[in-house]
């Protein structure tokens, strides 16, 4: 009967110890491994690139895109993406629209330009003949692309939205 009680303190005296010699740093591990992590530490998410633009730069009634909508309007495959972010304006009278995506395979990254492409010539159609100052800002407009992240931003502040991405990937 005294061993019972005495087993849960036991377990939690082994728990403790084995935590403090994790945290006494073992040098086993390669340098090169720790710098690798070390990197992929500091490089952030698209996610965590989204959350950067929306707390430094106001945008127009954002509304996230869904799987079904970025396949069915402009054949993007989600599957073929790590993480992505494709935000538009709710409001009809703003052409504003962030996409950042982060593509698994190099290969497919002209594929998934393309199809931004495709939404940069759909809201140029929008807005020609009826918001001619909204398609002023869709016509500065470009796909972007470093590594395996690809990115279009329409905006009125087109300028400080790539800062922060570029700053980022």
């Amino acid at each position: 009967m005294k061993l019972s009680k005495l087993c849960p303190y036991l377990l939690l005296g082994a728990m403790l110890l084995g935590g403090c010699g994790a945290a006494s740093g073992d040098s086993s591990v390669p340098a090169s491994e720790t710098q690798v992590s070390t990197s992929e530490e500091a490089q952030k998410s698209v996610p965590e690139i989204y959350k950067d633009i929306t707390d430094n730069v106001a945008l127009i009634s954002p509304v996230e895109m869904q799987d079904e909508f970025i396949t069915n309007y402009y054949g993007i495959d989600p599957d073929v993406l790590e993480e992505y972010v494709f935000e538009m304006s709710e409001d009809a009278t703003s052409a504003e629209t962030v996409v950042i995506m982060k593509v698994k395979d190099a290969a497919d990254v002209e594929n998934i330009k393309n199809a931004l492409g495709v939404v940069i010539d759909e809201k140029r159609a929008e807005m020609e003949n009826y918001l001619p100052e909204q398609f002023e800002i869709v016509d500065k407009s470009q796909v972007e692309s470093k590594d395996n992240y690809v990115w279009l931003v329409i905006s009125n502040n087109r300028d400080a939205i790539l800062e922060l991405i570029e700053k980022d990937i």
